[in-house]
């Protein structure tokens, strides 16, 4: 689904993939979903050079535009948050390498291409649900790096908002509503708060609309409630395992 742009809209964990460029042999960026694929993505150059031509990312995006004596200028296009980058193991059925070339240009690259034997036929959601768990907290030690925390909560909700896929993990019903940029609107929370030795891993996370997440937080049930929950996603994760 494509979007009206606005610009300064954010989309979460969207996925990107790298391609050669048109106007120069530069590997680019583009997205694979919400946007036209020929928008321009500005996305760190050395993830776009050291990977293999389709290697898929997933990131959260903003929406840019430049100005010119404070008029927009040049058509809109997507920033990538560079601490929201995720690298997927999904490979591709060849592998097509940028190298850049010894000359004064940066945008004269060759590609080599190389053919796999096999072509793995990868699930993006196991793959990133693989991600999820390598990136897993489940004791936090106060040693970790504030950076390195952030980089890791934010592969778990974005696991969590991807394995809900638009509906509630609690009552079942769809997002209330959508986003201003199309995006279904859920809420991720952690059945045992970390702040009490839960841990930041896929089977404490759970991705609900409003209403449930103000009830397992305010409800008079609300242990009740949880517990629910909780037995709810273990068993969506086992099922997902097998």
């Amino acid at each position: 689904m494509e979007n009206k742009l606005i610009i300064g809209d954010r989309f979460d964990g969207v996925l990107l993939e790298t391609i050669k460029g048109k106007s120069s042999s530069r590997p680019r960026v583009r997205p694979l979903e919400h946007f036209d694929k020929e928008i321009r993505v500005e996305f760190p150059r050395n993830l776009r050079e050291e990977n293999p031509i389709g290697t898929r990312f997933r990131a959260d995006v903003k929406v840019s535009q430049k100005t010119k004596n404070g008029e927009p200028s040049g058509n809109p296009y997507l920033v990538a948050t560079d601490s929201s980058i995720i690298k997927l193991e999904f490979k591709p059925s060849k592998s097509i390498k940028a190298i850049k070339l010894n000359t004064v240009s940066d945008r004269a690259y060759e590609y080599i291409e190389k053919e796999f034997k096999t072509d793995p036929s990868l699930i993006q959601f196991l793959d990133f649900r693989e991600k999820a768990y390598q990136n897993s907290i489940i004791e936090p030690k106060k040693t970790d790096s504030t950076s390195s925390n952030t980089k890791r909560s934010h592969i778990i909700k974005t696991y969590a908002l991807s394995r809900a896929n638009g509906k509630c993990e609690s009552c079942n019903d769809d997002a209330p509503f959508l986003k201003r940029n199309g995006q279904p609107y859920l809420e991720v929370h952690h059945i045992i708060e970390l702040s009490n030795g839960g841990s930041d891993s896929p089977q404490n996370v759970a991705a609900i609309c409003p209403n449930c997440h103000k009830r397992v937080t305010h409800g008079q049930d609300a242990e009740e409630f949880n517990n629910k929950l909780k037995n709810k996603i273990t068993e969506l994760e086992k099922e997902l395992t097998e």
